[in-house]
């Protein structure tokens, strides 16, 4: 896998490591013995962290987890323990989108979105923001109050900068929130997001069968 970066030891004595799981053999491997895991435990911890829910995606074969990880549009970042390599943490970049506005279900964009070349997107589209959209954080409990849900903002955003950067293109990071995670938003804040002009709006979710009060957060910078 892709390192890219190495967290300092943590609180509990725990090193972690920052990677990137790549969509080859060995990349496919670990997203289903170590991070399919990991997602269905969050799901069942934590229900009301997510979009989705457990019953839904315990239901998924192994090509429709692998879909994830091979999608072009979509990176994963995960937090694993540098011992064994369980993942503790993770985030999704998602993107290149069509335009800057966020989802509640980024993956639904990534299907319908239609990618662009670097040569198409760096020449008559030369200066629109490259538009990406940031998913899923979440820290198994165990493993929360070590600075891993900020190193992997920290990480999905640098790549998300590197390539707005690499087509001399101004970038525009989003990623929405339920408004009632205080936590979530301050991690956010501290990260270098602020809040959306628009007020927090109701989105209801099909997947739950219910609706919460969301929240548009945007990339301004390093604080």
């Amino acid at each position: 896998m892709s390192v890219k970066d190495e967290i300092a030891t943590g609180t509990r004595g725990t090193k972690f490591e920052v990677v990137v799981i790549p969509s080859d053999e060995d990349g496919c491997r670990f997203f289903l013995e170590k991070y399919k895991p990991f997602r269905l435990a969050s799901l069942q911890q934590d229900p009301h962290a997510f979009g989705s829910t457990y019953a839904r995606e315990i239901g998924f074969d192994d090509e429709t987890w692998l879909s994830r990880i091979k999608n072009p549009l979509a990176t994963t970042f995960v937090a694993v323990q540098s011992a064994d390599k369980q993942v503790v943490a993770s985030t999704s970049l998602i993107g290149p989108l069509p335009n800057a506005a966020p989802a509640s279900n980024p993956y639904q964009i990534v299907s319908e979105a239609i990618p662009r070349s670097d040569a198409t997107a760096n020449s008559s589209h030369h200066a629109e923001p490259l538009c990406f959209q940031m998913s899923a954080v979440y820290t198994s409990p165990e493993a929360r109050g070590q600075g891993l849900a900020k190193s992997l903002i920290e990480a999905a955003t640098e790549e998300a900068r590197s390539r707005a950067h690499g087509q001399g293109r101004p970038l525009v990071l989003s990623v929405v929130v339920y408004a009632t995670n205080s936590a979530a938003i301050s991690v956010y804040e501290r990260c270098g997001f602020a809040r959306g002009v628009e007020e927090p709006k109701l989105v209801f979710n099909a997947f739950k069968n219910s609706s919460e009060m969301q929240l548009d957060m945007y990339y301004q910078g390093a604080c």
